[in-house]
């Protein structure tokens, strides 16, 4: 109640005078930063010792209500550079809509279905152990290309069907660094300052979330414009399952995706990857673990690449926790997974056949 009213305060300051009277705001967020020690695993390369910030953020949400079961819904979510003293406005899930007994639709930048697929089972999600290092990641590179937070995005979801629902998403311009010289003629796939929807993204998702079982499955394909006239596509689907009993939770994902477009001859490359991940509950402590494998793209070999992860936390109480972890990133000759592909100031990434690890201690406080 003490956000809100503080929300309101802001909000009667700042507003236009026509700020519904029906409607709320509520302010939100988590600090999250740890220490860690890096190994880059690079010969020669001294190991670092650092101050991290893991997606430390601050948000305000807000509904009015609009008559006839209809509601109007905003969010404003931006990033903490927390270990800087920094940020971003408007920089994370950023979006305006409606909501209603139809669903929600919802305009701005936010998160694809199939990015929140993978949150649901990570144990060490926002972080440099975070299993985006592996799972939706290139070999080529290390850096995530399947979990993102797309900008020009518009998604509806579904009501919830005693705990089924769906979620799908098109990104009208995933931002191509392709660039239209003219507004006509053969050359001209784009008008020059709209949206070039031939460089544009479909995302869905299904889930099923109900007591102790967690089932989900998606499919994403981008299109991306590499020429005037030549539209290069890629894909991905993903299957998540998960289920809790006495303290324990166990989970595990598995995809495929069909070229991650991180070099020439990658448009045709296919890539299996799954993860394993499992924590179990005593008292304030949660014991965790993952283990996550990247299968060797069909067209080079030595291409595949594992992580193991293992932490605890500890609940100082119900808003705030503890925590250390160990992650190691084990790469093939040709493979350049890494860490800190997703969530994290801190990387140790791109280099083929070098293995990384890092040892953190942390806290997290969610307001």
């Amino acid at each position: 109640m003490q956000k809100k009213l503080i929300a309101l305060a802001l909000a009667s300051a700042f507003a236009a005078p026509a700020f519904a009277a029906t409607g709320n705001v509520d302010i939100y967020g988590v600090m999250n930063l740890s220490v860690e020690r890096i190994d880059s695993g690079r010969v020669g390369a001294d190991k670092s010792t650092s101050l991290n910030n893991n997606s430390s953020r601050i948000g305000f949400k807000g509904t009015e209500d609009l008559g006839g079961g209809l509601a109007a819904v905003w969010q404003v979510e931006s990033s903490l550079v927390a270990d800087q003293g920094s940020g971003t406005l408007a920089a994370r899930n950023t979006f305006v809509g409606l909501k209603g007994g139809f669903g929600s639709v919802l305009l701005g930048k936010i998160d694809t279905p199939m990015k929140g697929l993978g949150r649901a089972v990570d144990n060490f999600g926002d972080g440099i152990a975070d299993s985006r290092n592996i799972l939706g990641s290139r070999y080529s590179t290390g850096g995530n290309l399947w979990d993102a937070r797309t900008n020009n995005t518009i998604a509806y979801v579904t009501p919830d069907f005693s705990g089924l629902s769906a979620v799908l998403a098109y990104v009208t311009d995933t931002g191509t660094a392709f660039t239209a010289t003219s507004t006509s003629g053969p050359f001209a796939p784009c008008t020059v300052g709209l949206d070039c929807n031939k460089s544009d993204a479909w995302s869905g998702a299904v889930n099923y979330n109900n007591g102790p079982l967690l089932l989900g499955a998606g499919y994403e394909k981008h299109n991306a414009l590499v020429g005037a006239n030549a539209t290069v596509t890629s894909h991905i689907w993903r299957v998540v399952a998960g289920y809790s009993f006495a303290g324990a939770k166990l989970g595990a994902q598995y995809e495929k995706a069909s070229g991650d477009l991180a070099a020439a001859n990658d448009n045709l490359a296919d890539r299996k990857a799954w993860g394993l991940f499992a924590n179990y509950g005593i008292g304030a402590v949660t014991l965790k673990a993952n283990y996550l494998k990247a299968d060797e793209t069909n067209n080079v070999a030595n291409s595949g690449a594992k992580q193991y992860t293992l932490g605890a936390d500890y609940a100082l109480s119900k808003r705030t926790t503890a925590y250390a972890f160990y992650a190691k990133v084990k790469n093939d000759s040709a493979a350049a997974y890494g860490l800190g592909a997703a969530g994290t100031t801190n990387t140790a990434l791109g280099t083929a056949g070098v293995d990384p690890s890092v040892f953190g201690v942390g806290m997290k406080h969610s307001f």
